[in-house]
């Protein structure tokens, strides 16, 4: 990741979802001016829906991540972390590509703010967003979402979606707030 694109990266991680900010430490996440998908294709994910929290591996405090509904096919992201009283709002919603549901996720606020993409697997009261990581991407452009999809699917097996070689996955692990709803 060049540097200008690494800056943005982390001023997204920080100010969009802070308690992803630990993630960068692990690699780059894949940004992209547009989606995977146009969101009217989206569907609401009930389970998705409301209020989750995640350990900070560094601090050991626990953070603050909800979901909301903010139509038919999307829904708000509201972060927040106590420690560094950083709140934010992101727009997101899931694309479905070779079975496995990825979240679009997009800083609110100027219309020039990149998409960032995780897996999305929901296990009960667990919920794990595993983000793309931008190596195996490299300078590849694609001329449509449904380029990038492609490629995306065809590398769903391939642990470097995820890491770099030698990196851990960028991951955060949710766990569901119960009564908070």
């Amino acid at each position: 990741m060049n540097g200008n694109r690494r800056t943005t990266a982390r001023r997204y991680v920080r100010r969009a979802f802070p308690l992803l900010a630990v993630l960068l430490l692990n690699g780059c996440p894949y940004s992209s001016d547009r989606p995977l998908a146009d969101p009217s294709s989206a569907v609401v994910d009930p389970a998705l829906l409301g209020a989750w929290r995640t350990r900070d591996d560094d601090s050991g405090e626990w953070q603050q991540l909800a979901f909301y509904r903010f139509d038919e096919h999307q829904m708000l992201s509201y972060a927040r972390d106590d420690s560094a009283g950083e709140v934010s709002l992101s727009r997101a919603f899931l694309t479905e590509i070779g079975g496995e549901r990825f979240l679009n996720i997009r800083e609110l606020g100027a219309d020039d703010e990149p998409w960032y993409f995780a897996l999305c697997v929901i296990e009960g009261d667990r919920c794990t967003l595993r983000f793309i990581d931008d190596g195996l991407f490299g300078s590849r452009t694609f001329g449509s979402t449904e380029d990038r999809r492609q490629f995306i699917r065809s590398h769903l097996a391939d642990p470097l979606l995820y890491a770099s070689p030698g990196d851990r996955p960028m991951e955060m692990i949710l766990e569901r707030v119960r009564g908070a709803d």
